[in-house]
């Protein structure tokens, strides 16, 4: 099976840990974070790999990824309200193109977009 993993450009190791792991829940899967240097990790939110890189040259800040088939949005989404982020609050909304996809779009503190998307009913 072929995975395509983002790599999103991230500034601060303290501030990624509480956006990702602490807010959003990830787990780190892995990371690399030699004495001095910059780090490199992947984490999961569920199954889905997301990797976050500090060094500079790989990949820009203010990226979009969207993560389909995410299941049970609403329920996460209450989640993440209960957990009271003092820097992101996102809505839950019903995709205008598609009336069966709901999303949910948060955005990191070095300005990457992560989309969440349901698809309420199958296609076809």
């Amino acid at each position: 099976m072929t995975r395509i993993i983002p790599v999103l450009r991230v500034f601060d190791y303290a501030k990624t840990i509480e956006f990702y792991v602490d807010w959003l829940g990830a787990n780190i899967e892995w990371e690399y974070k030699p004495g001095g240097s910059p780090f490199y990790m992947q984490i999961a939110i569920r199954d889905l790999a997301i990797n976050l890189s500090q060094h500079h040259g790989e990949c820009s800040p203010g990226a979009l990824v969207i993560l389909e088939g995410f299941e049970d949005l609403a329920a996460y989404h209450q989640l993440l309200h209960d957990k009271k982020y003092p820097f992101m609050n996102p809505g839950l909304e019903q995709v205008e193109w598609d009336p069966d996809t709901i999303r949910m779009r948060v955005i990191d503190p070095f300005y990457n977009v992560i989309e969440f998307n349901e698809q309420r009913k199958s296609r076809g």
